[in-house]
């Protein structure tokens, strides 16, 4: 590894670490997901219950359609706060190590199965894709169960017997990390089925070892959702939300075409259609071992994505994973139909520094806005604080996020996680009209003024 290697390594580096810290602790801001996911956690710690508080000691039970992200996070910044406080700095430090650790578990795959030029092209890929620090920053599952999944690859493959084992256990953290992820236990078991189709003999002793590292998270997963009365219809109702969160059909023709028309839908196509090119025209279907755990998962996400609501983020591990493929895949198109002689040896560094440059353009120009930055949420939260004498009644509708952020124990939450699921009391229904209302829309019944206007969040004050 030359001085040069060494030098653009450090330098890709230290500008990884700049844009994690970049903007503070309000980059990007709180919002829904992440404020439930820190609501639990608030709640775990300030009351012993592992769920969302509705109401002075009032609790949401139905945890399975309420819980996404679990413990192979949350138990994490549990830890922070513990140790630190409860607050959003202490959260997004997690985050932050979660980020490290995956980009440095990204970067050793790639130079472990691609060699060291690929791994550095890899990184400058990753570090320069804008999501993955919206998605990444955020307290939200994607980043962490990636993070144990690429740490289970690097032990997949060995034949000791605590290797696998642990590759197991990593493996079953990722799948409890978030529902999503239960697919990489498909994943997984396609890859074991790969080698013994290739070896044509089974391993018994590999699958239970595997199977041993997965069961415990999962069991623990498995513990934290169910309720102590478990009924049929509950479990129903639990793999609906988990099938088709929204409840919503006839969407995989309209998602589809997002990978023609919209820039990032576009951007993936691009990068798993030179993957795929280069297997079938350059390798012949030549695929290692731990590419087919990644292809398949590959497939499987955006197979859920195709009948979801469409945002990006359903396809984003998917997406993220593409970077550790697609150099290698490059080069290999670049090495058969180049031309001259320079453009099959330069040709796949140059279009990949070109891709990495655009991206770090479409970076730059983005990570100021509201998505990326803002400062809204805490600034409110901390006005409502000192305004709103403690004891008086605060009703929040539908901001989790700002729930988590009032440092104070008379919050009663109306919350609706999707447009069939809400928890929390319709206090308005019942006739009842506390001192404040948090929303952003006026409350009915003409008994509100406006006390602060945060924009997208108001607080109301009751009329005298």
């Amino acid at each position: 590894m030359g001085n040069s290697y060494k030098f653009i390594l450090f330098g890709l580096t230290i500008i990884f670490i700049s844009l994690i810290f970049y903007g503070f602790p309000d980059s990007p801001a709180p919002w829904f997901d992440e404020g439930i996911n820190l609501g639990i956690v608030k709640s775990w710690l300030k009351h012993g219950v592992y769920s969302l508080e509705i109401g002075p000691s009032e609790f949401i039970k139905e945890r399975s359609l309420l819980i996404t992200t679990n413990y192979p996070l949350l138990l994490w910044i549990a830890l922070s706060f513990k140790f630190f406080g409860i607050g959003l700095w202490q959260a997004k430090i997690v985050m932050f190590g979660f980020l490290f650790i995956f980009a440095c578990l990204f970067y050793l795959l790639a130079k472990k199965y691609y060699g060291a030029n690929s791994a550095l092209m890899t990184l400058a890929l990753l570090i320069t894709f804008l999501p993955l620090y919206g998605n990444g920053k955020s307290a939200l599952g994607e980043i962490p169960g990636l993070t144990y999944f690429l740490g289970g690859l690097l032990f997949w493959e060995s034949e000791k017997k605590w290797r696998i084992f642990t590759a197991g256990l990593l493996f079953g953290l990722a799948a409890a990390t978030k529902p999503l992820y239960l697919l990489l236990i498909v994943s997984v078991a396609i890859g074991e089925l790969w080698i013994f189709a290739g070896d044509r003999k089974s391993n018994y002793k590999r699958w239970v070892l595997l199977a041993s590292g997965f069961a415990p998270p999962l069991i623990l997963w498995l513990y934290t959702l169910l309720p102590g009365q478990l009924s049929f219809d509950y479990l129903i109702k639990t793999w609906q939300l988990y099938s088709n969160p929204y409840n919503i059909e006839n969407t995989a023709f309209v998602n589809f075409l997002r990978f023609f028309k919209e820039s990032t839908p576009v951007h993936f196509g691009l990068l798993f259609g030179a993957f795929l090119f280069s297997k079938i025209f350059v390798k012949h279907y030549s695929l290692k071992k731990f590419e087919v755990i990644l292809l398949a998962f590959i497939v499987l996400n955006l197979l859920f994505y195709l009948k979801t609501a469409g945002w990006y983020r359903y396809f984003f591990p998917a997406h993220i994973l593409l970077f550790m493929l697609f150099p290698q895949a490059l080069a290999g198109i670049m090495e058969k139909f180049g031309v001259l002689n320079w453009i099959k040896t330069r040709g796949s560094i140059i279009l990949i520094a070109i891709l990495a440059v655009v991206q770090a353009i479409v970076l730059v120009v983005n990570i100021q806005t509201s998505l990326y930055l803002d400062r809204t949420p805490r600034q409110f939260a901390e006005a409502v604080n000192k305004i709103v004498p403690q004891g008086q009644g605060i009703l929040v509708i539908d901001f989790p996020e700002i729930v988590f952020l009032l440092n104070r124990d008379d919050v009663w939450h109306y919350l609706r996680a999707n447009p069939h699921i809400t928890f929390g009391r319709d206090l308005f229904a019942a006739n009842q009209y506390p001192a404040y209302v948090i929303s952003d829309v006026l409350p009915p019944g003409n008994k509100y003024d406006i006390k602060i206007d945060g924009g997208k969040y108001v607080l109301y004050e009751r009329k005298k």
